[in-house]
């Protein structure tokens, strides 16, 4: 078997196999925007709920707006994502397949410029993952702007309702840590209810749930005797992400060696076309 026969077969089976992905992922994104009535979603929604009223009602403040935290609504940005993206693979994958099953020169130049660019790409982003904190300092500016914003128990805006979600279920707090509060625009979130002292960190980053507005319950967030979650929220999603040594150790070098593949073998089928055309041979179809 010819090495471009053996490259025309990898380029179609790869693509052929990536079709099953695409579509996965705009059915993800169908299931996003229909997220309300998945049994999963109000499961988690009810469970942040009830620790929401419960620590309200031990704190002596208002759990008016609780009812209205709607995990959907951030859904909906990530369901039009899912959507174009696998829009983006499907197209790809198609023609990467009609590039290499139905000799298509159109087809495979499209493929191989898209996926030259995708690979430089991903290179320059993981470059400036790890060697610079270009991208970090980026993502960690849009969330300290949105927790300007937050404005603790008894303020349930959007803004202040994804934070309390996010910081419960990952437990976090704050963008680095609790300290990133001193610069929210309000103090609302330091005196809550009937809490009688100034607090140092919202009283939904405490480990334990307080059990009433006492000093002594309310003391996990005060300096002097913290007891909350230490870990910022960016920095629990990066090493969910980023510090997986699956992902980072197996899956990123895997990816990168065949897309290589893919844009050696795509480049090496249009330069066979050029060879063929010249000598009479096969001819793609354009």
């Amino acid at each position: 078997m010819s090495l471009e026969c053996m490259g025309r077969m990898f380029v179609a089976l790869f693509n052929l196999f990536f079709m099953s992905p695409s579509l996965s992922l705009i059915a993800a994104g169908v299931v996003a925007k229909l997220a309300s009535d998945m049994d999963f979603i109000n499961g988690l929604e009810d469970q942040v709920k009830e620790y929401l009223n419960s620590t309200t009602a031990n704190i002596g403040t208002s759990n008016n707006g609780i009812n209205d935290l709607s995990i959907t609504e951030y859904l909906d940005g990530m369901a039009l994502i899912f959507i174009i993206s696998g829009c983006v693979l499907f197209f790809l994958s198609f023609c990467g397949c009609c590039g290499a099953l139905c000799n298509s020169k159109t087809a495979m130049t499209i493929y191989a410029m898209i996926i030259t660019v995708i690979f430089v790409a991903e290179i320059i982003v993981v470059i400036l993952l790890y060697a610079a904190n270009t991208i970090q300092d980026a993502i960690k500016d849009v969330l300290f702007e949105s927790l300007e914003n937050y404005k603790g128990l008894g303020n349930f805006d959007v803004t202040t309702l994804g934070w309390m979600f996010f910081m419960k279920e990952m437990n976090c707090c704050g963008v680095n840590g609790y300290w990133d509060f001193n610069s929210t625009h309000t103090d609302n979130w330091r005196k809550p209810g009937l809490v009688s002292t100034h607090l140092d960190a919202p009283i939904v980053c405490c480990v334990t749930e307080p059990l009433s507005p006492s000093y002594t319950d309310t003391s996990c967030a005060r300096e002097e005797t913290c007891d909350i979650h230490t870990q910022g929220c960016f920095a629990a999603v990066w090493d969910a992400i980023m510090g997986n040594s699956l992902i980072t150790g197996t899956v990123f070098p895997v990816a990168f060696v065949f897309q290589l593949l893919l844009i050696i073998f795509s480049c090496m089928l249009i330069a066979g076309h050029k060879d063929k055309k010249q000598t009479g041979g096969s001819v793609y179809v354009d």
